[in-house]
């Protein structure tokens, strides 16, 4: 018996050493990621990009998404997890020891997956941001910048809408790896570019998701029931995690500045829509008059994409999209994004900074 304990002891200690050494490791590194932006430069064309172009070449003949299987599994496994912790708690006495390692093996477990995700993606939100890397001039910004934007994307959509064209899902996802690979220089001509219908479906919209990258597959999973208006956008948008941007609104300014640059009029129309629902409530609260007069400038087709919008969001709301938006408010916020969700809407200010400079400065969009 006491031969028996001591094993077990040594076995406990053993895991516990190495636990210890693995978390160590993975939180210097994640200091060395973020003490200089050119360490993780490094890190994303030695580990990253590699990487996410192996695991599309792989994951790319699989039509489904592996990444959405991945998580509901994890998601069963840890359900289990609770329940079976319940019960050794129950009979604590039996199962103390068992518990015991239960509980060892699980912290492991995050560990190693935390491991997983800074080797995989993590690394990336240690970037320079993409408006400096593109050295785009910071100006002043308040009203009268944002009415004159707000007024633009309503120009822009009134040019725009009337040669509009819904695409399928299928060639929105081949277009904007198209445009990717000929508008920036992605890294070896887009060969870690792919994006995958959601197994998930329309319950992404009860959790106020549109589409999500995720980093331990290295897919993009977009939402196919997402209106067609949108897709091109929100597809490009999660395109631009693959190439390895991090933060989100430098998602939404390669996004933008590559939907326009590619003169395809779905695109540009989409990007236009999605910059005009970012940057028109923002006006709106700082000046009523001035944006619905604005607003009252656009064009039939779009007034009736915003209603088909509105009535979508309407239909799908509920508390889980609250929750959902809490978590990865906190996700973004662990991983240095300090605006956490509302960090998607700064793209107002580059995205106009950069609408003002690349005429004569950015020909081709550079991806650090």
């Amino acid at each position: 018996m006491q031969e028996t304990h001591h094993k077990w002891y040594w076995h406990y200690r053993q895991k516990l050493i190495w636990l210890v050494v693995v978390l160590v490791i993975a939180v210097a590194g994640t200091w060395y990621l973020a003490d200089c932006p050119c360490h993780a430069d490094a890190y994303n064309e030695y580990v990253f990009q590699p990487y996410q172009a192996l695991r599309i070449a792989v994951l790319k003949y699989i039509p489904f998404s592996i990444g959405d299987i991945v998580y509901v599994s994890w998601g069963f496994s840890l359900l289990l997890l609770v329940i079976r912790w319940v019960y050794y708690i129950a009979k604590l006495q039996t199962y103390a020891s068992t518990l015991r390692y239960a509980v060892i093996k699980a912290a492991s477990a995050l560990v190693w997956l935390y491991v997983l995700f800074m080797v995989g993606w993590g690394g990336n939100y240690y970037k320079e941001p993409l408006a400096r890397y593109w050295q785009l001039e910071e100006k002043n910004w308040g009203d009268t910048s944002i009415a004159a934007f707000d007024r633009y994307l309503v120009l822009q959509l009134n040019a725009t809408a009337p040669r509009y064209k819904a695409n399928s899902f299928k060639e929105t996802v081949r277009k904007a790896k198209s445009y990717y690979q000929t508008y920036t220089d992605c890294y070896k001509n887009g060969k870690g570019l792919q994006v995958k219908p959601s197994l998930f479906g329309n319950w992404m919209q009860y959790m106020g998701v549109q589409g999500y990258y995720n980093p331990f597959t290295g897919e993009g999973q977009v939402n196919r029931g997402e209106l067609h208006f949108m897709q091109p956008y929100i597809i490009c948008h999660e395109m631009a995690h693959q190439t390895g941007v991090g933060a989100e609104d430098d998602a939404n300014l390669l996004a933008y500045a590559l939907a326009v640059s590619s003169q395809d009029t779905s695109f540009m129309y989409a990007a236009y829509l999605n910059l005009w629902l970012y940057t028109h409530p923002q006006l709106r609260m700082r000046d009523s008059v001035a944006a619905n007069a604005i607003k009252a400038q656009l064009n039939r087709t779009t007034i009736a994409h915003l209603k088909e919008l509105k009535a979508q969001r309407k239909k799908y709301h509920s508390k889980l999209s609250s929750y959902t938006g809490d978590v990865y408010d906190q996700y973004l916020k662990l991983n240095g994004q300090q605006d956490g969700i509302e960090s998607y809407d700064k793209v107002t200010v580059s995205a106009w900074l950069w609408e003002q400079q690349r005429n004569y400065k950015l020909r081709k969009l550079y991806i650090p």
